[in-house]
């Protein structure tokens, strides 16, 4: 029983151990979504922008 305990808990410190060492995939893909909400909020900018110019552009053809 007690070998049986021993090999557990260190079978638990090698795990804990690993869980350090290997790479936090939640940060990773928390990353990846933030790179592209900056982007998409980038492209939103650039076509409200270019909207904008065209509105402006329709108005001034209104007036002549």
């Amino acid at each position: 029983m007690g070998y049986i305990l021993l090999v557990l808990v260190i079978i638990g410190l090698i795990v804990l151990v690993l869980s350090f060492f290997k790479q936090d995939s939640i940060k990773q893909l928390e990353d990846q979504i933030e790179g592209t909400s900056i982007t998409m909020m980038q492209e939103l900018y650039k076509v409200k922008k270019k909207v904008r110019v065209l509105e402006e552009e329709m108005m001034i053809e209104d007036k002549e």
